[in-house]
């Protein structure tokens, strides 16, 4: 379902269907997921719809711009030690326009068919709301749905002297950057500091060539995604997430 598409087309998959339609002068998209329709209007020529997968925290409306990944297993980690996991996370799914020449897409649409669940990180008083999902430990890159969960390689680094007992780890989205191309891929970090605090951020390396892609250690090369909240970032805002209470 992921790709490009030039006006007529349709495309059905996992119980979704989405379809854009001449009619008279003008286009019409439709979008089917389960009980959920949507229906716009779009007028002009020259423009191709994008389906790609976006940052987990557009649906079921904007709430939170933050993640938090509970691990299925509490995760100990030797003082000094970096050590790599994968780990999955909820996919959303995302309907862009773009204009023939034009490199800044619009939005269109998202859905997602993960689970929505929302919990607290942090003191009831001064906490942070986060999305939630819960993720097994994998040694090895595992095989997913890649329009239901995507992969996240995990870097974890413990800076301190003692052992570190990580049961999650909350990202920003506005620094993910998700990559696809048969799965759904980012690439992550989270540096343990002391006992009781750490810090995520996204790592990125794009490929050199004209194609936007990434190259992992397969050898495979993955399209960049068009991201939701990296088109709309305005001015400063924080692309780490800084644990200040336990990890």
């Amino acid at each position: 379902m992921y790709g490009y598409y030039d006006p007529p087309f349709s495309v059905e998959q996992e119980g979704i269907s989405i379809s854009v339609e001449r009619t008279g002068d003008r286009w019409t998209y439709r979008r089917k997921s389960g009980k959920d329709e949507v229906e716009k209007l779009i007028l002009g020529d020259r423009k191709r719809i994008i389906i790609n997968p976006v940052e987990p925290l557009n649906t079921p409306k904007e709430i939170t711009p933050n993640l938090l990944i509970e691990f299925e297993k509490t995760l100990l980690l030797a003082g000094g030690e970096k050590k790599q996991i994968f780990l999955t996370f909820p996919v959303e799914i995302g309907i862009f326009i773009q204009e023939a020449g034009n490199k800044s897409p619009q939005l269109v649409d998202v859905l997602s068919l993960a689970r929505q669940k929302f919990t607290l990180y942090g003191e009831v008083s001064n906490g942070v709301v986060c999305k939630h999902w819960k993720s097994r430990l994998y040694s090895v890159f595992p095989l997913l749905n890649p329009l239901q969960e995507g992969i996240m390689e995990l870097t974890l680094r413990n800076a301190s002297s003692d052992w570190a007992s990580i049961s999650k780890a909350v990202f920003s989205a506005y620094g993910m950057k998700l990559y696809y191309d048969g799965d759904v891929f980012m690439k992550a970090r989270m540096d343990i500091l002391n006992r009781n605090t750490a810090e995520t951020g996204f790592e990125m390396q794009p490929i050199s060539g004209e194609s936007k892609g990434y190259l992992v250690k397969d050898q495979k090369i993955r399209k960049e995604a068009f991201g939701v909240y990296g088109l709309r970032k305005l001015g400063f805002v924080p692309l780490k997430f800084y644990m200040g209470w336990g990890f």
